[in-house]
């Protein structure tokens, strides 16, 4: 009898062992991953436009995608049931309106609890940006002084002032692009100097000289790239020149 009830009282611990079990890690819900295949076109007859693509992503029931160029932010829904297009992948038209600004499009796969995870790329300025790796020496004649600056890392998109906008060809440049550079002396803002320079291929960099200058004054060398898009003031190239010591 004893023997019993012994049984009888283990058979329960066993059950209530099998109760309290923690749940399997298959079991888990599944996060959504990021979206494959990320790639962004500036639009070929609204230049204002880029459309974004991606890849459908399993167990996602709709995507999230903000456009930001630091000061603005837009954000667009859209559902995983969406029609694919001809080639499979998601499609949407985002606003890009500022010539000068550059773009982070940012595309979040969402569950139903609103888990997932996202993916971001690059919409580049339709203008060009400012001239890299500048600098300005005086020569041993203080009136002499030599300013070297090299091309913009990216010289905008083909096309405007309306219109679409495509990308460049790197190996057979088509774009006309210009660099102005004015000399500027700082005590008066007297503009010394006026250059200009328009090439397809600019890649080498660029020196300028000039004499004739105050050695006890210092110059500002202002460079302005544009192409038919135009240009912008936040990326205007100053290279100084210091008083001669």
């Amino acid at each position: 009898m004893k023997l019993a009830r012994l049984v009888a009282v283990l058979g329960m611990a066993m059950v209530a062992t099998t109760l309290v079990a923690p749940q399997a890690a298959s079991a888990a819900t599944h996060v959504p991953g990021p979206p494959m295949g990320l790639m962004n076109v500036r639009s070929h007859v609204k230049a204002a436009e880029t459309l974004v693509y991606w890849k459908p992503v399993a167990g996602a029931t709709n995507y999230q995608v903000t456009v930001s160029d630091g000061t603005i932010t837009r954000l667009y829904v859209v559902a995983a049931t969406q029609k694919l297009n001809a080639g499979g992948t998601h499609q949407l038209t985002v606003s890009t309106p500022n010539k000068c600004s550059r773009y982070r499009i940012t595309v979040a796969s969402r569950d139903a609890q609103g888990q997932g995870t996202s993916r971001y790329i690059i919409e580049k300025s339709l203008a060009p940006t400012a001239v890299i790796k500048a600098k300005a020496v005086r020569s041993s004649d203080p009136t002499k002084a030599t300013f070297t600056y090299s091309p913009p890392q990216w010289k905008g998109y083909l096309g405007g002032p309306t219109g679409g906008a495509t990308q460049d060809d790197k190996d057979n440049p088509k774009m006309s692009f210009t660099s102005t550079a004015e000399l500027v002396r700082v005590a008066d803002n007297k503009v010394v100097s006026t250059t200009t320079y328009t090439s397809s291929n600019w890649t080498a960099p660029r020196t300028q000289s000039f004499t004739g200058l105050d050695p006890a004054r210092a110059y500002v060398l202002k460079i302005t790239n544009s192409n038919k898009w135009g240009t912008c003031s936040n990326q205007l190239g100053r290279v100084l020149l210091n008083p001669n010591a």
